[in-house]
């Protein structure tokens, strides 16, 4: 178990020989761990690396007290000092596959991921007793070298291939050649990447979900075999449409056997292969025949390929036609959000994974998450809906805020019991404040009102959208296309719960994270005030009012921008150099930029997007350059309405609207607007980045606590 000793040394350096490391056998088929001390070691046992290191996990967490967290890790410092002895311990993990990540992770958090951030993550992974992580980097390369074998030339493969931004939904057979066409380079380095990725994994004892093949082809195979019956899938939020393979055409196993070739040659294979028909689009025939044909194809193909394969589809957009084609032995599904076992008869009696989605867009976002929802345990209650449940998954679509929320989901992947959250909330100020005595009341004190107020049931699924993000308009519905701008808290609370925490002694990573955020979020809300005080100013025709209003609104962005560059994290310059430094020339480092730039705005068609402001962030330097400016033509278009005399809200009333939203070309402002919006996309020119000196946030909070 040397990778154990590996991670033992990374985390607690010069103390790998303070652990004796012993393997046992699993307990009635499941992951077994024990914790335990015998001469003044610590003993972890495990039958497998994976649950070594889980039990090095449970070490860490709560004798050690240290918390490891995307948002200001903690560990405490232990060199040269004796380390603490553990209680005895003993856990069997009911849930047979721990899975986690969903593909839009992979692109809206992974996107620019290099070896170090992977193998932390990696790290995590371990650590919270994971052992089934979608395992998709390098994909690309999958496709690269199956196009060529099929006779396609360099620039047709990569133009097929989309941007790095967007390769997730490409591999959900979305999309094909948005924001490309893919470097050479950057296949050959996320080949290189994913071999690392999935080696590290294999080394854990995890089972790699790798993609499956679907018959999604490339709109040029027509061209190329023109012999061949192929299916056109209708476009995807008005990115173009995709093509298929007919499953009865021998050209569907053809293709299919060269893929899978291509992917057991750079990748191995693992025996678990993911892969959606017809993922959020319609079937491109009608009928009960097609879609099982659909299932019982695929599914015989992963038979001739591996013999034990386990096809492992999201319920996202099951069918029941598809999956019952398939033997009960060979399908695993994905229950993403907790919800589709009572839609779908309890996926007719199918092993299946109890999710927990969160985060769309992994939008900076606002503080949501059902954390008492979290600590029921979604994996136990399951049994009362179906009871094929045989594992527990985050399947979030990104990753990076809302620390609390994803400590405990992970930690509950492999819990045997439900939990007191008020008992772990307790414990983890403990490990990631280390605050003592009236400190840790107060703490305590804001925590409890957090988890009675604002982290409450129903705010797992939906996120609230922000004004300060939301493409202008005056009523104003949602920033992205699945969020709302109910705000289900007194903003007074959130105050409250700052107040006391200004006043705690602490400055660990953690606590400085968390006081940023609570404040980033406090100022968010009074803007959707701010601005409902704005647009009333407008259309009740208080003119003067309005513009003191616009004044104080375009003010509190560049407040808030200023607050947010005292975090790297909440940048659009670390997102941008972070995309900009897998580059080998200029035009690759371009190419990454305007990823990365639409990837967080436009997001699709420029000419009529449907996605626009999805992966919406409050971030610095974004603010200033990109939300402000579009905010300020807004309010100066609605200034010389006014001075025309034109009655604008009625007139906003008859605009269409898509998704609860004013359409990206809905009459000529919007079309200018949406042509400023594709020129900064495409720009290049540096972002500036305002406030670098220590974080503001007390500063902004005393400026706008009275009138909140």
């Amino acid at each position: 178990m040397k990778i154990v000793n590996e991670l033992i040394e990374k985390y607690l350096k010069g103390h790998s020989k303070d652990f004796i490391i012993e393997e046992i056998q699993p307990e009635n088929g499941f992951d077994t761990w024990e914790l335990d001390t015998r001469d003044n070691k610590i003993v972890l046992k495990g039958n497998n690396a994976g649950s070594v290191a889980a039990a090095f996990g449970y070490y860490l967490k709560y004798t050690v007290k240290a918390n490891l967290s995307w948002c200001g890790k903690r560990i405490p410092d232990f060199v040269g000092k004796d380390l603490p002895l553990p209680q005895a311990y003993k856990r069997v993990i009911k849930q047979k596959y721990r899975v986690y990540m969903n593909y839009c992770t992979h692109s809206y958090s992974a996107a620019w991921w290099n070896w170090d951030r992977w193998e932390y993550e990696i790290d995590m992974m371990a650590l919270n007793g994971i052992n089934m992580p979608l395992a998709v980097t390098g994909t690309e390369g999958v496709w690269y070298d199956t196009l060529l074998e099929l006779g396609f030339t360099d620039i047709e493969a990569r133009s097929f291939l989309v941007g790095p931004a967007f390769l997730a939904w490409q591999l959900m057979t979305n999309i094909e050649g948005h924001g490309g066409p893919l470097p050479k380079a950057w296949i050959d380095e996320h080949v290189a990447l994913g071999k690392k990725i999935i080696a590290r994994e294999l080394e854990f004892g995890m089972k790699p979900i790798q993609q499956g093949y679907s018959g999604f082809v490339p709109n040029l195979m027509k061209e190329k075999f023109k012999d061949s019956k192929f299916l056109i899938k209708k476009t995807w939020n008005n990115i173009g449409h995709t093509t298929e393979i007919d499953p009865l055409d021998p050209l569907f196993k053809k293709v299919g056997e060269v893929f899978m070739n291509n992917q057991r040659r750079l990748f191995g294979a693992h025996g678990f292969y993911a892969c959606d028909p017809f993922h959020e689009g319609t079937p491109p025939v009608d009928g009960d025949e097609y879609l099982n044909t659909v299932g019982k194809t695929i599914s015989d193909f992963y038979y001739s390929f591996d013999k034990n394969y386990i096809w492992v589809m999201q319920a996202w957009s099951i069918r029941k036609q598809i999956a019952t084609a398939v033997d009960k032995n060979h399908l695993l599904i994905l229950d993403l959000d907790c919800q589709f076992p009572v839609e779908h008869e309890g996926y007719w009696g199918y092993d299946y994974v109890v999710g927990r989605l969160h985060n769309f867009g992994a939008r900076m976002s606002s503080l949501h998450g059902d954390m008492h929802l979290a600590a029921e345990n979604g994996f136990i209650k399951a049994g009362q809906y179906a009871k094929a449940a045989v594992g527990a998954g985050v399947l979030m679509e990104g990753i990076g805020q809302n620390p609390a929320f994803y400590d405990l989901s992970l930690e509950m992947l492999t819990r045997p019991d439900s939990v007191d959250v008020y008992e772990w909330v307790k414990g983890y100020i403990e490990r990631r404040y280390a605050v003592t005595g009236e400190d840790k009341e107060k703490c305590f004190k804001a925590w409890k009102l957090l988890l009675d107020k604002i982290y409450i049931k129903g705010t797992d699924y939906v996120e609230r959208g922000t004004v300060i993000c939301t493409r202008p308009c005056l009523r104003l519905r949602g920033t992205g296309p699945c969020d709302t701008f109910e705000i289900h808290y007194d903003n007074k609370v959130l105050l409250e719960i700052i107040n006391l925490l200004k006043t705690v002694k602490c400055d660990t990573e953690g606590f400085k994270y968390d006081i940023s955020d609570f404040s980033r979020q406090l100022i968010s809300n009074y803007a959707q005030k701010l601005y409902a005080e704005l647009k009333d100013a407008y259309c009740e025709k208080r003119f003067d009012d309005f513009k003191a209003k616009k004044c104080e609104f375009i003010e509190l962005l560049d407040d808030m921008d200023d607050m947010l560059s005292s975090r790297p994290e909440w940048t659009l310059q670390k997102w941008i150099a972070d995309a900009r430094s897998h580059g080998t020339t200029e035009e690759e480092k371009n190419l990454y930029e305007y990823n990365a730039r639409m990837q967080v705005t436009i997001w699709g068609n420029e000419e009529e997007s449907l996605l626009f402001d999805y992966a919406w962030k409050e971030w610095a330097g974004l603010i200033k350059s990109y939300y402000k400016p579009r905010w300020e033509k807004f309010f100066c278009m609605l200034e010389a309405k006014a001075e025309q005399g034109f009655n604008y809200p009625e007139y906003e009333d008859t605009l269409k609207v898509f998704e609860n939203r004013i359409v990206w070309n809905a009459d000529d402002f919007y079309i200018n607007l949406g042509k400023w919006e594709s020129a900064w996309e495409h720009s290049t020119e540096p972002i500036p980045l305002g406030n670098t000196a220590p974080d503001k946030s007390f500063e902004l909070i005393e400026k706008y606590k009275d009138r909140i």
